[in-house]
């Protein structure tokens, strides 16, 4: 069980958020998660320098893009980082580029080779198992 405490993002500051965190492993926590609303990673890194607790800590580095893999493993406590908006952040951006091409260009055709085939999709949304059942089930 993943255990956040809230306690940065509340303003309640560090002695706080260690204090939830250290009662969070009391009661049985698996790991400890903490973040920040904060534009940098500086209280972050402050709070896991502090945390002298058992249990890893878990990060989620969405406001602060200069927080990388470097930095994180000199925290030495980190064993988990969550990109939690990351994918849908890209998604919409490349949305919103495909879309734009094809109004200026009045159709599909210049973006057609740069976007996943129809087949990709079904494969990705596992279609030959959903045909194989409905296979099974009409018979």
């Amino acid at each position: 069980m993943i255990a956040r405490t809230e306690a940065l993002i509340a303003g309640l500051g560090e002695e706080e958020a260690l204090a939830r965190a250290a009662a969070y492993a009391e009661a049985g926590a698996d790991m400890i998660l903490v973040h920040s609303k904060q534009k940098t990673p500086d209280e972050v890194e402050r709070f896991a320098r502090a945390w002298s607790g058992r249990l890893p800590l878990v990060l989620v580095p969405t406001s602060y893009p200069d927080l990388d893999a470097a930095r994180i493993r000199a925290l030495g406590k980190v064993k988990m980082v969550i990109y939690g908006n990351h994918a849908i952040r890209a998604a919409v951006t490349s949305m919103q580029s495909v879309f734009r091409r094809i109004r200026a260009d009045g159709g599909i055709k210049s973006v057609h080779q740069d976007i996943v085939s129809v087949e990709e999709i079904f494969r990705l949304q596992g279609m030959d198992l959903v045909k194989a059942n409905e296979t099974r089930f009409l018979k």
